[in-house]
């Protein structure tokens, strides 16, 4: 009598029963949900902050003997003729000025002496019919220069004085008439018309905007740096200047610092945008002797996964019932710190999450992440649901995995760019050659492509500009 008081009825029954199977399914997934420990924030530094200015020094060298050579191959022959003895107000004299010997040339502090050895032919009409005469003389020229904010070469010449090699002589038969007065007259008559000659010719040969503006163009072409690694440097010129001309005995001076943005990349041949506008001179009092150059490289995530899962998925931790496997993991950036989501199964079936920070051992040419340790809210998470699962065994196999090593790439790096140093042809008869003295790792950052290694190399580069 007591039970059948108790006992509800058949309806109540089926409510109450129901009731119970919501609860528990209800409470059921609420279990498998929380399998997964609460996710790291993921965040990555602004894409402006991996643009790193570089600075690229290039001295110069205009070597006289070179620049003479080019000069004596174009000035040859005729240089000044004049065969009417009508113009020049009737003068009644033809003439003609032919190089007779090798330009010789000479630097004197901003300007240029050089010695123009010229043989004469001169014609003189007399009251009978007219006269041959010959002689040599050697004309002394000086030329001021300076560098135009466009890169060319602005020149004034002028002739300083003259020397008689040989001085001309009217032959007539029955005596001979002097006629240095009249080769006088073809000095006065002929050197504006040299010095503008030599003016543009000296101007067209030191011009450096050529040169310059094949180096400007040059350098943002992505260069293949190991064909094995498929690496590509690209430099993107944000600024050119130049210390002023230096003069010796023997050659012209100047250093070209060009203002950079360098980026190393791994892959398909990196896009770029030629910037072909040449910026105007801009002068600087001094430049280093040697370069230092910026590059930035990366270690893609995907890169990385492959080399952490190769050591971490498919091992087992723990003992006995307290047992799990690693079935995956992915990585993933927060600020300043790389996380790492590790897929586990077994005795714990979900995610975790393991954090720290990247840095490069110089030592052992590898990025390393030593505080690798559990994420604080999987920390949190584990203490209530696998406590046993925060002994050290699994933490401290994955922070070996996160160990990727960069020597081969920095040996390549080296490699490649010295190869492409020991004689490098931007153009015909403009060399660039020199040495790379170092590449080292400066620091490390977290990047949405992967963790961005940020390197720095000095060396010494010479411009050879031969043949201008």
């Amino acid at each position: 009598m007591f039970f059948n008081n108790f006992y509800p009825c058949p309806k109540t029954c089926k409510i109450f029963l129901f009731s119970i199977f919501i609860l528990l399914f209800s409470n059921c997934k609420t279990a498998s949900k929380m399998t997964d420990a609460p996710k790291p924030d993921e965040n990555y530094a602004s894409e402006t902050d991996s643009m790193v200015v570089s600075q690229l020094t290039i001295p110069v060298n205009i070597v006289m003997a070179d620049l003479v050579n080019a000069i004596n191959q174009k000035v040859s022959g005729v240089l000044y003729e004049d065969y009417s003895f009508d113009d020049n107000g009737g003068d009644g004299l033809m003439l003609k000025a032919m190089k007779a010997q090798d330009i010789t040339m000479f630097l004197n502090g901003s300007s240029l002496k050089y010695r123009v050895p010229l043989s004469l032919w001169m014609k003189k009409k007399l009251v009978v019919g007219a006269v041959d005469a010959t002689g040599d003389i050697a004309l002394n020229f000086k030329t001021e220069f300076q560098i135009r904010p466009d890169w060319t070469i602005g020149t004034v010449t002028f002739l300083e004085y003259h020397e008689w090699l040989k001085k001309p002589v009217l032959k007539t038969g029955l005596f001979d008439i002097g006629m240095e007065g009249i080769a006088n007259l073809f000095i006065s008559r002929s050197q504006t018309d040299l010095t503008k000659a030599i003016d543009k010719m000296v101007a067209e040969q030191m011009s450096l905007r050529p040169s310059v503006q094949t180096l400007w163009e040059a350098i943002q072409v992505p260069t293949l740096l190991s064909p094995e690694y498929q690496m590509w440097v690209k430099t993107t010129p944000i600024s050119i200047a130049m210390t002023p001309l230096e003069t010796t005995w023997k050659d012209l001076r100047a250093r070209i610092t060009v203002e950079c943005y360098n980026d190393v990349t791994f892959g398909e041949k990196p896009t770029f945008r030629e910037n072909s506008k040449l910026p105007d001179l801009r002068t600087i009092d001094k430049a280093g002797d040697d370069f230092k150059m910026l590059f930035e490289t990366s270690v893609p995530f995907s890169e990385a996964e492959r080399m952490a899962k190769n050591i971490m998925v498919g091992q087992y931790f723990g003992e006995g019932k307290q047992r799990v496997r690693v079935e995956n993991l992915e990585l993933f950036g927060d600020s300043t710190k790389i996380n790492v989501k590790t897929q586990l199964s077994g005795a714990f079936n979900g995610k975790i999450y393991f954090t720290g920070t990247p840095k490069f051992n110089a030592a052992k040419n590898q990025i390393e992440v030593a505080d690798l340790d559990f994420h604080l809210e999987t920390q949190n998470f584990l203490h209530k649901s696998a406590a046993w699962l925060l002994k050290g065994v699994l933490k401290n196999q994955m922070k070996r995995a996160m160990a990727f090593p960069l020597e081969e790439n920095i040996s390549a790096l080296k490699k490649s760019v010295q190869e492409t140093l020991n004689r490098y042809e931007v153009q015909p008869g403009v060399v660039l050659a020199g040495t790379l003295d170092d590449v080292r790792v400066l620091d490390t950052k977290v990047k949405k492509e992967g963790i961005v290694v940020r390197l720095f190399s000095t060396g010494r580069v010479n411009v050879d500009v031969s043949g201008m």
